[in-house]
């Protein structure tokens, strides 16, 4: 999580009424710190100048332009902690660096003190059905979830075409969840989905990074990820590592809930599965 940020958060909760608004602001949309002036920070978030110049000196910097600066450094440049591949690094250093990152994504996303987990668990319990929404690489994760909360016997769906993904949000009622994972949560194709699935009465949730985005619209509920990726082509796998590690714990936090009926229906699909193993000569 950027150091600034997560300062915010720890702070946000024990702030003056009026101070507590502009952190609120700054957490909901970071890029402002970036390309808003002193002056429009103070009308986006309904403060006065001289409550955001506190602000500032509470966090430790003498203005706005000092914090603007020190986020914006920061925030240009790849997280120290996050260790980058070189070209002369072995399968057994690639392995360690790779792991201390996912280390890294993972403790700073159970950092995110304001993830309302326990409310996302709480409206799958009650829904009718669970529909997962994603493109690319980020369908791989909600894919796999799919999978997990199917083998309980949970009506649920995560199409990889687009239309379906229409059709299906198209269809769902407010007995119903629709879950998106996007990184950027400017996919249009999952945010067009996510629109039309709030305008049905679903409950929406998204898990997503800290950045606003169009997604966010459209969102409900909004599970935060923290993981950084600067390069190219979007290709850290730390990223899918965050949204999976979320939507395990979704996922045990359901079948722990649910009763017995769900892990007999575990075991009857495991043998299923068993079965056909034997039966095709597969390991």
């Amino acid at each position: 999580m950027h150091e600034l940020l997560e300062k915010i958060t720890k702070l946000s909760s024990s702030l003056p009424r009026a101070e507590r608004t502009i952190a609120e602001a700054l957490l909901e949309n970071p890029e402002a710190i970036e390309r808003m002036t002193l002056a429009e920070i103070s009308r986006e978030s309904g403060t006065s100048e001289a409550s955001i110049i506190r602000f500032c000196r509470r966090l430790g910097y003498n203005g706005y332009t000092a914090m603007k600066e020190a986020f914006t450094q920061a925030n240009h440049r790849e997280p120290a902690s996050l260790i980058s591949i070189a070209a002369n690094d072995d399968m057994s250093v690639i392995l360690n660096k790779l792991y201390k990152n996912n280390l890294e994504v993972l403790s700073d996303t159970l950092a995110i003190a304001e993830n309302p987990y326990d409310d996302v668990l709480a409206v799958l319990l009650r829904a009718k059905s669970i529909h997962f929404f994603a493109v690319g690489d980020a369908y791989m994760a909600a894919k796999l979830s799919y999978a997990k909360f199917k083998r309980l016997g949970v009506e649920c769906s995560a199409e990889e075409d687009i239309m379906m993904q229409m059709i299906t949000a198209s269809n769902l009622t407010r007995n119903d969840v629709a879950i998106a994972v996007s990184y950027e949560g400017r996919s249009r194709n999952v945010v067009d989905a996510m629109k039309i699935a709030k305008q049905r009465g679903a409950t929406t949730v998204s898990i997503t990074r800290r950045d606003k985005s169009p997604l966010l619209d459209y969102t409900d509920i909004r599970l935060l990820v923290s993981a950084k990726d600067l390069t190219v082509g979007r290709d850290k796998i730390t990223r899918r590592i965050a949204d999976q590690f979320i939507l395990e714990a979704l996922y045990l936090g359901y079948e722990a809930r649910a009763g017995r009926r769900n892990r007999e229906q575990i075991r009857h699909t495991q043998q299923a599965i068993d079965c056909n193993k034997i039966r095709t000569g597969e390991g």
